[in-house]
């Protein structure tokens, strides 16, 4: 009997801390943002379901070895997910594109007819010489 409320209990306050903490999981790819090199990483951030890929290094998988909340506590809890990809060769001019999960339930989600991208202009040490975000929230019809 007790487990049952304790259980429910858990259950409310995760409700609650997803709807307080922000909806990063939630709606197309959004926000991408190169942020960097850390750790022998590129680090990209971004908001929404699904995943990112660079366009000009389609080979280039994401690591795996870490999930969201080690990523948390590396990065700050900035309401966004983290991709980590190997380093390549700097300087370089690269664009960073979104691939959206669609999902039906409670908030469907259809994928994008054009997905949300950033162009990043990356200096011979890793550094930020320009970036431009483009999000791109028409849905197909």
């Amino acid at each position: 009997m007790v487990s049952r409320y304790l259980f429910r209990y858990f259950v409310l306050v995760f409700w609650l801390n997803t709807i307080i903490c922000g909806q990063k999981h939630l709606g197309a790819i959004r926000d991408i943002k190169y942020s960097g090199i850390s750790n022998n990483r590129m680090v990209i951030a971004y908001r929404g379901s699904g995943r990112v890929y660079i366009m000009e290094h389609g080979s280039l998988r994401e690591f795996g070895d870490t999930n969201w909340m080690q990523q948390d506590r590396k990065y700050g809890n900035n309401d966004c997910w983290y991709a980590e990809f190997p380093l390549i060769p700097f300087p370089a001019k690269i664009r960073i594109v979104g691939d959206t999960r669609p999902y039906t339930g409670r908030n469907t989600l259809r994928k994008p007819a054009v997905e949300s991208w950033t162009y990043v202009n990356i200096g011979a040490g890793g550094q930020i010489v320009h970036q431009n975000i483009n999000n791109n929230n028409r849905l197909e019809l």
